[in-house]
């Protein structure tokens, strides 16, 4: 009898135990405010219990550096800025986990009486900024590039109280955008505000990290920590009202309003999700660049160094299922199905028509690997054929779609595996448009299956919305006038106006809505829904990047002269353009990748590919037509020297201001492109060498007499040519190189024809 007690006792404490905990801590970087709200919230709804931690979140100190906390083991985890890379070319082995903000929120702010509104005005006064501040790459990078370096600045020891800006005691602080401006509003102080994004410097921020010995010995910790911290960032966003109460009851040390809470969180919810990234992406590329940033500056770099710097988990797990949920996977074969031409989402290349590939099909594959499902795929031509085919349970799931109430009658959806902005096109001649208000009494079409539809007719019932089949016809509705404008996600249009050859189309804006990117799933089949959504949540931060990356090539902008608005709609519009030529033509290496862009990623002008392109249009008309047309090959002057002299991000920002006096000194019919390096060229169709020596002689007067920063003057030369009969496209292109060829050789600064 006491045997079986024993057994019995044993078996309830079994039943009873529960998982150990790991205790880990994190260092906050600056005071409690909704900049950390994703670890309060991770801890507060018992995200890091669920993952088998007991995670202390350790107080700012202005006298503790988050990096020295974490490599003196002081603390587990941390939160950085770019002034980590520096730390790692310094021998600290550090480890980038996640980048909460892919847009730095980091501002100079002064009093609006003091005047200062320039890095110049900077100098001689008195400047609240910490070390790691000075160290960032964004400040430091935009104060070069204005001729300034950080030495050049009176800094003084860091108070963290914004009054501090209007009693006296400093003239300028280092802090975010989304915090102290609207503190100081509160209490009817106007502000100035300093921000290395106008100056093109934007840059990673808030990085969560860790030492490379927690890496190593703890890998599913870091795992679990990290995945946590993301599902309370999540949840912070999607519910910031209430936690900007939660930390106005729990983290409030600074004593900040709610309304100041929930304004924080917008801000911040708009630089964590910039650029259509998912929640937390890094990359090594883009730390790349900021390296070679701080090379230019002088700051020793070490390209070894960033072996191991970004975090890339090699520990990933199957999906723990449940009994009813294994059992459900062994007797169903899910049957998925997905529009069969919906790129980058789903479709068929042209290089492989029996392979289905997209973002959402990899998602899947990821799913069906992690959960052992059995699957087989439905093709569906259309949205409407998907739609039916889900309500007669002839399909399980639909890869990717939005939610909507008609929907949700015969359907369940997972959580959002992806998320993209929904943007306006327009006729080329509209300017830019700064939202959706402008679209008022206007007729806009919405392909079905983008469910924004509901949400702008509910908060925009003046605009008109015309409902068509899919992105196809609305552009074709659009490029016939039947309509005056079209909302659809950015990566869709964008492809479909290069592929549909819509020249007379464009982005001219954005939408305040995102479309979330779901599974679609039958109703009846809830387990199935636990599953993918289960699947989904394993799916690491490098696992959606390197899915991301496959399909839509992210390059860092951070010298575009252009408007805020204007550098977002160009950076989103070249984003994609590389990604469409990148599906058609992508091999093993990817070594076709650089022919399949048709943008110059640094001056927005048409790239070289994409020129070939025109010239052959052209050499095509002119042999149909007779009429001629010229080339301009124009060489900036001893470019060189510039680059030598005052470095390469001076360098840069001379060919893009160059590149917008060519574009704002052409026809409209004329092509201008980048023909490589310093080089430029101009197609002028219906124009002889008496025509094209005229607009030539017109650019060079005016870079002649323009201002540039930094180097002041800046000549050209010019070589030009035109068609002429019996000629080949290398003839005409050959004569225009020779006559720049001899421009060169006889002084430069000039114009020569052949």
């Amino acid at each position: 009898m006491k045997y079986y007690l024993f057994i019995l006792f044993l078996s309830i404490t079994a039943l009873n135990a529960q998982p150990a905990v790991e205790k880990v801590s994190v260092q906050l970087q600056w005071a409690d405010q909704f900049q950390f709200a994703g670890y309060y919230i991770a801890k507060e709804k018992g995200y890091y219990r669920d993952a088998g931690l007991d995670v202390t979140i350790q107080k700012f100190d202005s006298k503790k550096l988050a990096v020295d906390e974490v490599m003196a083991g002081h603390s587990t985890y941390g939160i950085g800025r770019s002034s980590l890379l520096v730390d790692r070319m310094k021998g600290r082995n550090v480890v980038a986990l996640a980048a909460i903000f892919q847009s730095s929120p980091f501002i100079l702010l002064s009093q609006k009486s003091a005047d200062i509104k320039t890095p110049r005005d900077l100098v001689g006064k008195r400047i609240m900024m910490t070390q790691d501040f000075q160290d960032t790459i964004s400040v430091r990078a935009m104060l070069n590039s204005q001729g300034l370096s950080v030495d050049e600045l009176k800094t003084i020891e860091h108070s963290y109280n914004p009054m501090d800006i209007s009693n006296g005691k400093t003239d300028v602080m280092a802090c975010y955008i989304s915090n102290e401006p609207y503190i100081l509003k509160e209490k009817g102080v106007e502000t100035n505000a300093i921000s290395p994004e106008a100056y093109g410097f934007d840059f990673y921020s808030d990085i969560l990290f860790t030492s490379d010995l927690e890496v190593r010995n703890h890998p599913k910790r870091v795992r679990a920590f990290v995945d946590a911290t993301l599902k309370g960032w999540e949840y912070a966003f999607s519910h910031i009202p209430e936690t900007a109460q939660l930390i106005r009851t729990h983290y409030n040390g600074q004593n900040k309003s709610l309304e100041s809470l929930v304004y924080e969180g917008e801000v911040l919810k708009s630089l964590a999700y910039r650029g259509d990234q998912p929640l937390g992406a890094i990359t090594v590329d883009k730390f790349r660049r900021i390296s070679d940033i701080y090379r230019v500056m002088g700051i020793h770099q070490d390209e070894k160094r960033l072996d191991g710097f970004i975090y890339d988990d090699t520990g990933k797990q199957s999906v723990a299922l449940s009994v009813d949920e294994h059992s459900f996977l062994h007797t169903n074969i899910i049957r998925y199905t997905s529009i069969e031409q919906w790129p980058p989402f789903t479709f068929y290349p042209e290089h492989n028509s029996q392979e289905l590939q997209g973002i959402g099909v990899d998602f899947w594959k990821l799913i069906v690997e992690r959960t052992g499902m059995k699957s087989s795929f439905t093709p569906s031509l259309t949205w409407g054929g998907i739609l039916e085919s889900m309500k007669t349970k002839i399909v399980d799931v639909a890869l990717g779609t939005s939610i909507s109430k008609e929907k949700e009658r015969y359907a369940l959806f997972s959580k959002p595996y992806a998320t993209f902005a929904n943007v306006i096109v327009t006729g080329k001649a509209i300017d830019f448009l700064p939202g959706l208000n402008a679209l008022g009494g206007k007729r806009v079409a919405i392909a079905e299956g983008n469910n924004v539809a509901e949400s702008i007719a509910l908060k925009y019932p003046d605009i008109t919305i015309i409902g068509v089949e899919d992105t196809r016809e609305a552009l074709n509705a659009l490029s016939s006038g039947r309509v005056d404008a079209v909302i659809d996600i950015l990566p869709s249009v964008a492809y479909l106006i290069n592929e549909d050859h819509h020249v007379d189309l464009k982005i001219s804006g954005t939408t305040e809505f995102n479309f979330d990117l779901r599974m679609m799933i039958r109703n009846d089949y809830p387990e199935l829904k636990s599953i993918i959504d289960k699947a989904i949540d394993s799916i690491s931060i490098v696992d959606r990047q390197k899915i991301m990356n496959q399909y839509i090539a992210i390059t860092y902008e951070d010298r575009v002269d252009y408007s805020w608005v204007y550098g977002i709609a160009l950076a989103a519009l070249f984003i994609i353009s590389i990604f469409i030529y990148r599906q058609f033509e992508m091999g093993k290496y990817n070594k076709r990748l650089l022919k399949m862009a048709t943008t110059d990623p640094l001056t927005g002008l048409t790239n070289r590919i994409r020129l070939d392109e025109k010239l052959l249009e052209c050499y095509h008309f002119y042999e149909r037509t007779g009429r001629i047309f010229s080339v301009i090959m124009i060489d900036l002057d001893y470019f060189k020297r510039v680059n030598d002299t005052y470095g390469h991000l001076v360098g840069d920002k001379t060919l893009v201001i160059f590149a917008k006096l060519l574009s704002d000194n052409i026809r409209n019919v004329d092509i201008v492109g980048r023909w490589g390096g310093e080089e430029f060229m101009i197609i002028c169709p219906d124009t002889t060498l008496t025509g094209g020596e005229q607009l030539a002689e017109k650019i060079k007067s005016v870079i002649e007499m323009y201002d540039f920063p930094h180097i002041h003057t800046l000549t050209c030369s010019f070589g030009i040519s035109e068609s002429r009969e019996g000629d080949r496209i290398e003839n005409i292109v050959g004569r225009a190189d020779s006559a720049l060829y001899q421009a060169k050789a006889e002084g430069r600064n000039r114009i020569c024809i052949s």
